[in-house]
């Protein structure tokens, strides 16, 4: 009985690794950094400036203004 909820445990962290897998190919794409640097940024809280920083390092394409 106890083996359920650990199972279902480890799916779910099989599935948000997967996820952080995709994710970080994405960001490598389309930023054009290394993945080991993709991987560093993502492991820290890194908070960029939309119109700025996140426009520079290519992971947005344009901020939209009302």
């Amino acid at each position: 009985m106890h083996n359920a909820p650990t199972g279902e445990f480890i799916l779910e962290v099989e599935e948000l690794l997967k996820l952080r897998e995709t994710l970080t190919r994405v960001y490598v794409r389309r930023t054009g950094k290394p993945v080991w640097v993709v991987s560093e940024d993502m492991e820290r809280d890194v908070f960029m400036s939309a119109t700025t920083e996140a426009q520079a390092n290519g992971i947005v394409d344009l901020v939209a203004v009302e």
